[in-house]
C-alpha cells in the first residue's frame, strides 16, 4: 500500500515542484518592471537595482518554497566588503540577492549572460561577467570593481567558480581575495548549508526547504599582502568548510 502511494503522489510532486520552479523564475519579471521604470522616473541606476533585486528576493524565495535560517545575519549589511559564498546549486544567486538585498554587484560566469530572463536581469543589475577560460579578460573585468568598493558598494563572490563537485569545498581562486586587498575592504564568509536540498547539482525542479545559512565574521584584510595571499585564502577556505557542517 506505501509503494501505490508513493506512486500516485510522485506524478502530483512533480507538477508542483515544475509550478514552484516556473513561478520562481518569472519572479525575476516584475524585478526587472520595476528597476527600468524606477531608472526611467529617477534616473537612479543604484536605486533601480536595488528596488529590482529586493523585489525578485521577496517574491523569488516563496515562490521557490524556500525558507531561510540565518545565524550571524547582522553582519551582511556591512558595506563595502566582499562576501564570498559557497557554491552548491542553482539557487544559490537568489540567495544571495535575497541575503544582500542591496548595494551590492554580483559576479558570474559569463555564460549566465545569455540565459533567458537571468542574462538579462543579471546585466541590468551590473554584474561582472568572467570568462573563466581567459584569465586575462577576468583581471580586465574586475579591475572596476575596486571603484565599485571604494564607492561603498559591496561585491559578491564564489570563490570556487563554480558548484562544489561534492559536499566539501571545492579549490578557491584568487580573484576575490585580490579584489578585498586592493581595495583595503574586509572579506566576508557566507556559508550556504544545504542549498542542494532545493536544486541538486544537475536537477532542473526546486523542491522546497529551510536553507541553513552561517554568516561568519568579517576578516579584515588591511594587513594583507601579496606574497601572503595564498595563506590567507587558505584560512578563509577553511573557515567556511568548517562551518558547513549542521
Amino acid at each position: 500500500m506505501r509503494e501505490s502511494s508513493s506512486a500516485q503522489e510522485s506524478p502530483r510532486a512533480g507538477v508542483v515542484a515544475g509550478l514552484r520552479t516556473l513561478l520562481a523564475l518569472l519572479a525575476v519579471v516584475p524585478g526587472l518592471v520595476l528597476g527600468l521604470v524606477t531608472w526611467i522616473v529617477r534616473r537612479d541606476r543604484r536605486r533601480a537595482i536595488n528596488g529590482a533585486l529586493e523585489l525578485w528576493a521577496r517574491l523569488g524565495l516563496p515562490a521557490a518554497g524556500v525558507r531561510l535560517d540565518v545565524a550571524g545575519g547582522e553582519v551582511l549589511a556591512l558595506r563595502p566588503a566582499v562576501f564570498v559564498f559557497n557554491h552548491q546549486s542553482g539557487i544559490d544567486p537568489l540567495l544571495v540577492c535575497a541575503l544582500l538585498r542591496r548595494d551590492f554587484v554580483g559576479v558570474a560566469k559569463r555564460e549566465i549572460r545569455r540565459y533567458p530572463l537571468l542574462g538579462a536581469a543579471f546585466a541590468f543589475a551590473g554584474t561582472i561577467f568572467l570568462d573563466r577560460a581567459d584569465r586575462a579578460q577576468a583581471l580586465r573585468a574586475l579591475a572596476p570593481a575596486v571603484d565599485t568598493l571604494r564607492a561603498g558598494i559591496a561585491v559578491a563572490f564564489t570563490p570556487e567558480g563554480t558548484r562544489s563537485a561534492g559536499a566539501r569545498l571545492g579549490a578557491f581562486k584568487k580573484g576575490a581575495f585580490r579584489l578585498a586587498l586592493a581595495a583595503r575592504v574586509p572579506i566576508v564568509p557566507v556559508v550556504i548549508q544545504n542549498a542542494r536540498d532545493v536544486l541538486p547539482r544537475g536537477a532542473w525542479l526546486m523542491r522546497g526547504a529551510t536553507v541553513r545559512v552561517r554568516v561568519l565574521a568579517p576578516v579584515a584584510t588591511g594587513a594583507w599582502c601579496e606574497q601572503g595571499l595564498d595563506a590567507e585564502i587558505e584560512r578563509v577556505r577553511a573557515r567556511m568548510d568548517d562551518a558547513l557542517e549542521p
